[in-house]
């Protein structure tokens, strides 16, 4: 009898360290820092808070507000459909990510906070008339900040939206907007820009032929206009993230970044951190995957291939940061 209750409870004791352990994996990490807690790279592109941010999703955008109180980013679901996570740092830790509460219906992506905090421009393909029908191209909205909210988002104007997709709005410190659009057609993408007014914005203007020499999109510009990085597909010197500088009002001739970040040709999505001490961008990149045995049975195919797409680096987007002193090199060049 004795050994019996014993065995029971070494049956019991065994159940719950088994549930301890699953407690203790799906429990989310403390993050405390201004990065989420990431050890912050150099010289070198590393991959964004793995198994956080980054994960075996499709994640996409990196958009910290001024503060460092906020972090927003996109996610790809299985369905098409995309949508905007947000972290909150409550003055000592991050929070796990959440749907933004202005995303989570219709599609929306390319986060960007204005370097006042007040307003937080993005696309979407939600509907902007009462038939609630999502649109089928990109348009570019904007929500105001109220106290610790967000409130209910704006389409900006016809002027600046087409019939055809906006992408990617990115500020000035000025409030100078830019952002790539399809509205020259030939399924072509280009960069535009257009001057911030009391109430709105100047009609959007053209980048001349140095930028828009093919496809063109995803931009990111500096605070200060004097540099701006950017995706382009079809240039003699391969897909990927572009960068030009501004001298004297002339865009100098755009160079393609390095191998070591333009590791696919698929890299889009950058963007410079608030302080500007870091560049995060987004890219496929896959690491390499374990060599097949001989004879397959399911718990090998079970865990060690199935549980690996749920990891980082298996050939989906992934968040990439590196130190923006490689800025320098090229402006050097």
């Amino acid at each position: 009898m004795k050994k019996q209750i014993l065995f029971l409870l070494l049956i019991i004791t065994m159940g719950c360290n088994v549930n301890q352990m699953e407690n203790e994996k799906d429990k989310f990490p403390e993050l405390i820092g201004k990065y989420l807690g990431q050890k912050q790279p150099g010289l070198s592109p590393e991959l964004f808070a793995p198994n956080i941010v980054s994960t075996g999703m499709s994640e996409i955008n990196a958009a910290f507000s001024p503060d460092f109180k906020e972090f927003y980013f996109s996610i790809r679901m299985p369905n098409g459909q995309l949508v905007i996570m947000t972290m909150i740092n409550d003055g000592e830790k991050w929070s796990e990510p959440e749907v933004a509460s202005f995303s989570g219906r219709y599609s929306d992506a390319d986060p960007f906070i204005t370097y006042d905090g007040k307003w937080l421009y993005f696309i979407s393909k939600r509907p902007v008339d009462s038939m609630n029908a999502a649109k089928r191209d990109w348009d570019i909205w904007r929500t105001r900040r109220a106290g610790d909210k967000w409130l209910e988002p704006e389409r900006l104007p016809l002027d600046i939206n087409s019939s055809a997709d906006e992408t990617y709005p990115s500020l000035t410190q000025e409030g100078k907007l830019y952002f790539s659009s399809g509205r020259i057609g030939k399924n072509n993408k280009d960069i535009f820009y257009a001057e911030r007014l009391e109430d709105g914005f100047e009609n959007p203007v053209r980048l001349n032929d140095i930028i828009n020499s093919h496809w063109e999109g995803d931009i990111f510009i500096s605070p200060k206009e004097d540099y701006m990085i950017f995706a382009s597909l079809g240039r003699d010197s391969g897909y990927g993230l572009y960068i030009t500088f501004n001298k004297e009002g002339e865009w100098s001739l755009p160079q393609r970044m390095s191998d070591e970040i333009n590791v696919t040709g698929r890299e889009f999505c950058p963007i410079v951190s608030p302080d500007g001490k870091y560049f995060f961008y987004t890219s496929n990149q896959s690491v390499e995957s374990k060599e097949l045995p001989g004879k397959l049975t399911y718990k090998i195919i079970k865990d060690d291939f199935i549980e690996s797409f749920n990891h980082p680096q298996k050939g989906k987007t992934d968040i990439y940061w590196v130190d923006s002193k490689i800025i320098d090199n090229y402006r050097n060049n």
